[in-house]
């Protein structure tokens, strides 16, 4: 290891023990991104998903802006940091204050058309004044009030008619926006292309990182990448009860993605579970099939939020993941089998195996005394993985998001990129 690699290594280690011998009195903000390391931000605001990440040249991604907001259900986690705004302006501003590049995002993606990663545009919210056609500001399109973006992403584009036409009311509200932003910044879009590898690239410095970064497009709209070259598998097109439109599942049609650098790597795929039929008429587990593509993993985004549909052992088998981060906004994102199952699959590791975004107290106090709670990080706010030493290492950080101090509540780790799998799984 060069001097210049052992002191950036040090440094990481210092800030940690530092902070974790810090009393709590006192005030430790996240560190900011240096070049060389990547941030994996899940930001909690209690109305939806949200990831915000910086590559190690510092291009940067955005993937969803949720923001659903029923006012009949009991059941939502509390809006942070507070009611004074809504969620596309909480996740706007973080980002603002975390990217390098301030309010230039490289890259947006929509992982599905669920209002929880768009926004609710049945909601009475604020409109847009003269951009003919006009639209509603909630989830994404709130947050591009302040936030530019240089292209985008999603499951739909170009015609937005595979597997079958997409008739929703938050679509046509975010393909306003994105005419609007395409007219007026110059926002490109794309197809996204399941199989192909660095469609989202390295922007800002990509030979200084190229032979250790990748993003592998996995899954999108039920085609999943078979883990040879560009060949994939359609699976809707397998059986065509599949598109029988009382079948159809959204989640089933989610962007999945694999990022690695050097030795790390980290899924991420939306709320992507279900089942679809084959040629036989057989239920095939879409997760499964995504996490044979994938194959193991450092960090694991949980699927569909961690809920009892998603998280099969055929996927948790496949990604033999360390961590799990759960987006949570609802009380049922707290499910005990669901963590057991990832706890009981997990290999043997120092510190917590289930990072949720948020844990309600009477869920802590109703669980208080099951086993896998040992194994659930007990800090609650946004969860941050930071990668340093050329992908070697690993930290997580769990920030309050009760303001935006970004105040550190706990740091886990460092962990060795690549390491423990479980040899039974």
């Amino acid at each position: 290891m060069s001097t210049a690699s052992m002191n950036k290594v040090l440094g990481c280690l210092a800030g940690m023990f530092s902070l974790m011998a810090c009393s709590q009195a006192e005030e430790q903000i996240f560190p900011a991104w240096q070049e060389g390391e990547m941030e994996i931000h899940h930001i909690y605001t209690g109305r939806g998903e949200s990831n915000f990440m910086i590559f190690p040249d510092g291009t940067s991604l955005l993937v969803d802006v949720g923001d659903w907001d029923p006012s009949d259900d009991s059941k939502m986690c509390e809006l942070l940091p507070d009611s004074s705004r809504r969620a596309g302006t909480w996740v706007a501003r973080y980002v603002n204050r975390f990217n390098p590049h301030q309010n230039e995002v490289d890259y947006l993606m929509v992982s599905h058309f669920h209002s929880d990663h768009t926004g609710d545009s049945t909601l009475p919210m604020p409109q847009t004044e003269g951009q003919d056609p006009n639209y509603v500001l909630i989830g994404i399109t709130e947050a591009g009030q302040s936030l530019r973006f240089g292209h985008v992403f999603d499951r739909g584009y170009p015609d937005y008619q595979y597997p079958l036409p997409i008739q929703d009311p938050d679509v046509t509200n975010y393909r306003t926006f994105l005419q609007n932003q395409q007219r007026q910044y110059g926002l490109q879009q794309e197809p996204f292309v399941v199989g192909r590898e660095n469609q989202i690239a390295l922007l800002h410095d990509r030979s200084k990182y190229q032979s250790l970064f990748s993003i592998r497009n996995l899954a999108a709209n039920g085609e999943v990448w078979t883990g040879k070259a560009g060949e994939t598998r359609c699976l809707y097109d397998q059986n065509e009860e599949n598109l029988n439109p009382q079948r159809q599942n959204e989640n089933t049609k989610s962007i999945a993605l694999r990022i690695a650098y050097g030795p790390f790597s980290y899924y991420c795929g939306g709320d992507i579970s279900g089942l679809l039929l084959d040629e036989q008429g057989q239920p095939v587990d879409i997760e499964e099939q995504v996490a044979l593509a994938c194959g193991p993993v450092d960090v694991c985004k949980a699927n569909h939020h961690a809920y009892k549909d998603a998280m099969t052992e055929g996927f948790i088998r496949h990604v033999q993941a360390r961590q799990y981060v759960i987006p949570v906004w609802h009380y049922e994102h707290i499910q005990p089998t669901v963590i057991r199952r990832m706890v009981s699959q997990t290999p043997t590791s120092d510190g917590p195996v289930v990072f949720p975004t948020y844990l309600p107290r009477e869920l802590q106090a109703q669980y208080a005394a099951e086993p896998w709670m040992k194994s659930l990080a007990p800090e609650l706010g946004h969860v941050v993985i930071k990668v340093f030493d050329k992908g070697r290492k690993y930290l997580i950080y769990v920030l309050s998001a009760l303001d935006e101090r970004m105040q550190v509540r706990q740091v886990y780790g460092p962990y060795e990129s690549g390491g423990l799998r479980n040899p039974n799984l």
